[in-house]
């Protein structure tokens, strides 16, 4: 059965992931700590051949994904749909000032036991909405990528990388949050020409180790 692998890149640090802030589709760029990153990434997927590349469209992102095409003969597709959640008036706070403002929506986006997965932050989107948004990523990187024995590379965020994970493996959207992907961890994806997939490989850090 033939069947492509995805390699998930999470983008590099930014000072807003170093003082806990809510991103979502704003767009702070990286810091010198995410730049290094981006370049250990790229020594670590060196030697993995890639058909194409995609990422999202902001620009820690896409400065991540140019550290690691550099030197190759391959172009990066930005996708917007690729983004992070939007967080709408949440963004730019920490999370602690976004449950201090309002805890009960809070509670049901964050917290296990009051989860609903359709609360949304004010003026942003809920789980379901970006998971949605995710599953379509999802389908149609599929169309254009199935039944080819290839390698093709995503880079995105936190957050729109689980929710594209819990899509590809059929997995509810309370799932999202009980993955965690550390800045330029690497995972990686096969998906079967039958549209069935599994995860091999996950927040792989080791090149990030001093």
């Amino acid at each position: 059965m033939e069947a492509s692998r995805w390699y998930l890149v999470r983008h590099g640090e930014t000072d807003w992931n170093r003082e806990s802030r809510i991103q979502g589709q704003a767009d702070p760029p990286l810091n010198a700590a995410g730049r290094e990153q981006a370049r250990a990434v790229a020594a670590r997927l060196a030697g993995v051949s890639f058909a194409t590349a995609y990422a999202s469209d902001l620009s820690r992102v896409t400065e991540t994904a140019a550290a690691v095409v550099r030197g190759r003969e391959l172009r990066v597709t930005e996708l917007a749909k690729l983004r992070e959640k939007r967080f709408g008036e949440w963004e730019g706070l920490t999370f602690t000032e976004a449950e201090a403002h309002d805890p009960d929506r809070y509670r049901r986006i964050f917290r296990v036991a009051a989860y609903d997965g359709e609360t949304a932050p004010p003026g942003g989107e809920s789980d379901m909405q970006m998971l949605r948004r995710m599953a379509g990523v999802a389908g149609r990187l599929r169309d254009t990528h199935g039944g080819r024995d290839e390698n093709i590379l995503v880079v995105g965020h936190g957050g729109s990388l689980c929710a594209l994970i819990v899509a590809l493996l059929g997995l509810p959207a309370r799932a999202i949050w009980r993955f965690r992907l550390s800045n330029c961890g690497v995972s990686q994806v096969t998906v079967f020409d039958d549209g069935a997939a599994t995860l091999d490989l996950f927040n792989d850090t080791g090149h990030l180790q001093s």
